[in-house]
């Protein structure tokens, strides 16, 4: 028995791990999160002055082609770049059109060729500071408006009809 009691303390005594504390392990944490932010901004770092360089690299070339007075390739190369960019000022100019249509027809037809040559924020400015002409016409003080002519006597109705007449009735009342 004592045979077992030694190995069961052996291996109890080797399963345990060193405690580590928690505050040690948000040190850490920390530092990583540092690293990490630091590593981040080493990177973008390193992009924009990629960016800087190709950039640079181009204007070189540039400067080469002309050099060399190879004006044909350089004229390829700013062809090709005007058509890749052809279809974007398509759309562009189609999307304008479009947008300026629209707000010429919330001017008044008698106006719109005053406007037609006009750019698109000179158009917004005028239509957000047009009066808006869709306010209802308050009726004068004292009128009726919307009053029925009754053609049958009110003796006749029933209490349904009377009470959805009842003010063309007083009117009728009134005039008499």
């Amino acid at each position: 028995m004592s045979e077992e009691t030694k190995v069961a303390t052996e291996t109890v005594s080797e399963g345990t791990t060193p405690e580590i504390s928690i505050d040690a392990l948000q040190e850490k944490l920390k530092a990583e999160a540092a690293y990490s932010q630091t590593q981040r901004q080493k990177k973008q770092d390193a992009e924009a002055q990629l960016a800087k360089l190709q950039a640079k690299l181009e204007q070189q070339e540039n400067a080469k082609l002309k050099e060399k007075e190879a004006f044909k390739e350089l004229a390829e190369k700013f062809e090709s770049q005007v058509n890749e960019l052809t279809p974007f000022k398509d759309k562009y100019e189609t999307i304008l059109a479009n947008r300026k249509e629209q707000l010429l027809e919330q001017i008044p037809e008698d106006q719109r060729e005053t406007f037609k040559d006009k750019d698109i924020e000179v158009l917004e400015f005028m239509i957000n500071n047009m009066p808006k002409s869709n306010t209802p016409e308050v009726p004068a003080r004292g009128s009726i408006s919307n009053a029925k002519v009754i053609k049958e006597d009110w003796t006749k109705m029933d209490d349904r009809e009377r009470r959805a007449n009842w003010t063309s009735i007083l009117q009728n009342y009134k005039k008499r």
